[in-house]
């Protein structure tokens, strides 16, 4: 399920209480402007493509590059 307060993103939980949301994973960088909370999350990119792509909308530290190999970033839709 995609969640528009995430801006189109999908949102990572954990068990934890205090903090159930991890991260957003493939946030549409055209729509977190429409989504301030999003600056707030730690969000997940497959690529430097992507990355880049955020940077110049989100908070530097707030992106997780995960260096996916190209054949596992195909995987993840």
């Amino acid at each position: 399920m995609i969640w528009p307060q995430y801006a189109r993103g999908v949102p990572v939980h954990v068990a934890d209480k205090r903090r159930t949301l991890y991260g957003v994973v493939r946030p549409c960088p055209s729509l977190i402007s429409a989504c301030p909370t999003l600056t707030e999350e730690l969000v997940l990119v497959r690529s430097a493509e992507e990355a880049r792509e955020l940077a110049a909308v989100l908070h530097q530290g707030r992106i997780v590059h995960l260096h996916l190999p190209e054949h596992e970033q195909l995987t993840m839709c």
